[in-house]
């Protein structure tokens, strides 16, 4: 029979860890390592997807430039250089999928391209009359010294095309997603979630619906120099809403056979109040 003395004893009674601390460690720490990874790997998406973004404005303001500030010209060509974003093989029928995708997001918007320069101001002090149309003269720059008397642009000034583009960046990776709905958007009954407040209210209209509709607003701006005159019209010639207020499809999915949208990719239970898919609706009455 093996013997024990009382100290030693003693010692293996107090270094001895209790029964099921590993578990509750387990439990408390396992929901924040995994918000710390899902959402490092969500931000690495959103970056991607903010240079993308870039890439995608500047080529709709060069588009811009040479086509009157046309937004119509200028929503196709972000189209095309958005596309990266969803191809994902190098085939045609991948990469015509993929433009097909942006141009829907365009259509239900999820994207939003505003003329910040020339405003509609500065055509009514510089612009001039051609066959009809009010343009800002993009001819002998050199020479001209007009001053727009409300902005006080110069008309060298006026030929700068600067837009920015705003588009709402589908979450993909899950926790993250409600997290980011709950923290952002958050507007629940104060009765049933009393302190729930939102950091975007729905003043801001479009990041507001980006959000709504489980997304993410990001934001890039081009500058570039006017190639032919700024047409009052083209630049009112906008197609899509810009501002996704109401739940939509959040996310697409294109057949490259047939070249089809769907919005097979959507979870049955999408809520109209966050946005963000969840088990079962926020609603549910209580049993």
């Amino acid at each position: 029979m093996r013997h024990f003395s009382k100290d030693k004893i003693f010692n293996m009674t107090l270094f001895r860890r209790p029964g099921g601390q590993s578990m509750v460690e387990f439990i408390i720490v396992t929901p924040v390592m995994l918000l710390l990874l899902f959402g490092a790997l969500q931000f690495a998406f959103i970056y991607h997807a903010k240079t993308l973004l870039n890439y995608a404005a500047f080529e709709a303001a060069r588009i811009g430039a040479v086509s009157n500030a046309r937004v119509t010209e200028m929503e196709n060509a972000f189209a095309r250089g958005m596309a990266a974003i969803y191809t994902h093989n190098d085939t045609i029928d991948d990469v015509i999928c993929a433009r097909e995708t942006i141009r829907q997001e365009i259509s239900d918007g999820f994207v939003n391209i505003e003329v910040l320069n020339p405003t509609p101001d500065v055509f009514t002090d510089l612009g001039i009359d051609v066959n009809g149309e009010t343009v800002i003269p993009n001819d002998n720059l050199k020479y001209r010294y007009q001053t727009a008397a409300t902005s006080g642009l110069t008309i060298q000034d006026a030929n700068l095309l600067k837009i920015r583009v705003s588009y709402c960046y589908p979450l993909y990776v899950p926790y993250i997603n409600r997290v980011l709905g709950i923290m952002l958007t958050n507007d629940e009954d104060p009765v049933t979630c009393p302190g729930c407040t939102g950091a975007i209210d729905s003043a801001d209209a479009f990041e507001y619906g980006c959000l709504r509709n489980g997304r993410f607003p990001i934001n890039a701006q081009a500058i570039v120099r006017m190639q032919s005159p700024a047409m009052l019209s083209a630049v009112n010639s906008k197609m899509s809403p810009g501002a996704a207020t109401t739940t939509s499809q959040p996310f697409y999915q294109c057949d490259p056979e047939t070249g089809t949208i769907s919005n097979s990719m959507t979870p049955a239970d999408v809520t109209t109040k966050t946005g963000f898919w969840t088990l079962r609706p926020h609603h549910e009455p209580a049993p």
